[in-house]
């Protein structure tokens, strides 16, 4: 089984690869305000929300994904903001589909897209998107931890 850590560090090697996302962190959601924080945009934010667990054999985790930016300039188009975090946050769940993250098992599906404008009163854009990260077959009594 994979961990929640081993998931959430997933999701971070992610953002790290990608050549325009500039900072990742993870926590409730008292940590995305960027007065809490020194944030470097564009940021990816993970929020875990509350999950199914393990149903029929298959464990589900459920994030809020975070995919930020503020203009660069006073006048870029926050349009601009918002079509170009749009494609980071397809392009995370790419990574973890289709990427390095296979020979975990895991599948990650994009359930929802929620816009954000001017989130935090620091002129954030971007996109909200709620996803699921399953995997099969955890119950196994094998991995149970016990004395021989």
């Amino acid at each position: 089984m994979t961990t929640y850590k081993q998931i959430v560090e997933l999701f971070q090697d992610a953002a790290n690869a990608h050549l325009a996302v500039k900072s990742f962190a993870e926590g409730s959601i008292d940590y995305l305000d960027s007065s809490s924080q020194n944030i470097v945009y564009p940021y990816i934010f993970l929020r875990p929300l509350a999950s199914p667990g393990l149903q029929n054999n298959v464990r589900s985790l459920t994030f809020e994904m975070y995919s930020l930016d503020v203009p660069k300039l006073s006048n870029e188009s926050p349009k601009q903001v918002m079509s170009n975090t749009e494609l980071y946050v397809y392009d995370l769940i790419s990574y973890m589909r289709l990427g390095p993250t296979n020979v975990y098992g895991l599948s990650c599906d994009l359930n929802s897209l929620t816009p954000v404008n001017e989130a935090f009163n620091d002129r954030v854009y971007g996109w909200v998107a709620n996803i699921s990260v399953t995997e099969d077959a955890v119950y196994n009594y094998c991995n149970f931890p016990d004395n021989p």
